[in-house]
């Protein structure tokens, strides 16, 4: 009752120029904070203050990204946003590729890991991870720091949970690059030294964690030694408590696979693998973008071919793609001066994957 009643003032005093007072439907201009498709829900911000709304089947929400400017229509009684206008009209502007330069001010930089809301930001800096913030898209990333030592990081949709890669020492012994984990209670609190996934130690050489939403599958790449550990794996657990089922994991992608594929990337629904496809030695470790889905999550492999990802007609060049479709950008790392070891974070910013 207390949260119904304090979302209800919020929405009142904050958000509506209201002409009049007994009106069931009044008028809010905000900005997006985040969107949550799945629940038909948006988060929204005006004069430092935000809040998360219920909006209406009948109200697309599919296209909204974090900052933009909206106009909303919502009705009192029902407490449902019923209409979103949007500042743009018309169509969508085009999408535009774009090099992060707040974040490449040393080089190399690679392997982005971006949060739901688009608002923060991972990645692998001098053999560490590191994590930055913006205020919305328009904005830079700022106020960067220096996690720990490590690469590749994923972490779940509430920011609690990472997986990065490490290498490995057992005495004496060079066990290769591991995955490994951190865990924390609150989005507030930082993430404590990470812990190497025990039960993935016999697996080879593993990389490129990327992590579901819910932080119950784990896809993985591993370059052995052995051939049958070769390839692309997905490993799943019950809950965030229990042990990986080492026993259950399966390859996502044929093997031996027929493309040269490295970087895998699981989009939020489960249905789309973005990968990085190596067919051209002048690129050297980058290579073009390429789409595979599958039909269910019940399929073990993504076995059809989508499309490659391309922007205004030329292929895009680089690795470590990551999706976010609250903003609707793709961010990965690619060269960014002719330099040896050359690597920056890059977005293609006005980008929907579903088209």
């Amino acid at each position: 009752m207390y949260s119904t009643l304090a979302t209800i003032c919020f929405v009142m005093t904050l958000f509506m120029a209201i002409n009049n007072v007994n009106a069931e439907v009044v008028s809010i201009e905000a900005t997006i904070k985040s969107v949550d498709v799945k629940n038909n829900k948006i988060t929204v911000e005006r004069k430092g203050k935000t809040t998360e709304l219920d909006v209406s089947k009948s109200a697309d929400i599919s296209n909204l990204k974090a900052g933009q400017k909206v106009t909303l229509s919502y009705h009192l009684d029902l407490e449902t946003v019923l209409k979103i206008e949007t500042s743009q009209n018309g169509a969508s502007p085009n999408p535009k590729v774009v090099a992060l330069d707040e974040l490449n001010i040393a080089s190399p930089n690679f392997a982005p890991w971006i949060s739901k809301d688009g608002l923060t930001i991972y990645w692998t800096r001098d053999d560490a991870i590191w994590e930055a913030q913006r205020k919305n898209v328009d904005e830079p990333f700022q106020k960067q720091s220096r996690l720990f030592d490590g690469f590749m990081p994923s972490t779940t949709e509430d920011g609690l949970y990472m997986v990065l890669c490490r290498s490995l020492k057992l005495g004496n012994q060079d066990m290769g690059r591991k995955l490994f984990f951190s865990t924390r209670d609150n989005i507030k609190s930082d993430f404590p030294p990470p812990r190497e996934i025990r039960e993935l130690l016999d697996m080879g050489i593993l990389m490129t964690p990327c992590l579901s939403p819910d932080g119950l599958s784990l896809y993985l790449s591993c370059y052995g030694p052995a051939d049958d550990q070769k390839g692309h794996w997905v490993v799943t657990r019950k809950n965030r408590s229990s042990k990986w089922d080492i026993a259950k994991i399966h390859r996502i992608l044929p093997h031996p696979n027929p493309i040269p594929a490295t970087t895998p990337f699981v989009t939020d629904d489960g249905l789309s693998l973005i990968l990085t496809k190596r067919t051209n030695t002048a690129h050297g470790a980058f290579g073009e973008f390429i789409v595979l889905t599958r039909d269910s999550v019940k399929d073990d492999v993504f076995a059809k071919y989508e499309k490659q990802i391309e922007v205004d007609g030329e292929l895009v060049i680089g690795r470590f793609p990551r999706y976010c479709p609250a903003t609707h950008e793709l961010f990965f790392s690619a060269p960014v001066s002719e330099g040896k070891d050359s690597e920056g974070i890059w977005c293609i910013r006005n980008f929907d994957l579903s088209k």
